[in-house]
């Protein structure tokens, strides 16, 4: 399920010295939080996850697929209305087809979320 433009929507992005900042805004009125969780709505680290991999997808014009997701910590829930950015550095590419980067989701004060993934480039 494609999230973008539906659960989130990208608001500002910057490129530079091997760094993408992509600054987010998740729509509260999405039914994912009418059931995650009722009365206290929490964006749900799978989306958080497909939301980093959409990202990417569109940066590079590219169908990404998530093959392995290691070292992710989550340290501040993610709010309806919260406006992170999510930040990628050591983004590459392998012979095998593949884009591995790491990720930090986080706001000017805080970190909420740091992973790194592996992606399949499926086309």
């Amino acid at each position: 399920m494609k999230l973008n433009n539906v659960f989130f929507e990208i608001v500002a992005k910057e490129s530079s010295d091997g760094e993408l900042r992509c600054k987010v805004r998740f729509n509260p009125e999405h039914y994912i939080y009418q059931a995650h969780f009722p009365g206290n709505p929490v964006t749900p680290g799978v989306c958080l996850v497909q939301t980093a991999t959409e990202i990417l997808s569109q940066e590079y014009g590219k169908t990404f697929q998530l093959r392995l997701l290691k070292n992710i910590k989550f340290k501040m829930i993610v709010k309806p209305g919260d406006e992170p950015s999510f930040v990628f550095t050591k983004i590459t590419f392998n012979e095998e087809n593949q884009l591995s980067a790491n990720v930090s989701i986080e706001d000017e004060q805080s970190q909420y979320v740091k992973m790194s993934l592996l992606c399949d480039i499926t086309d």
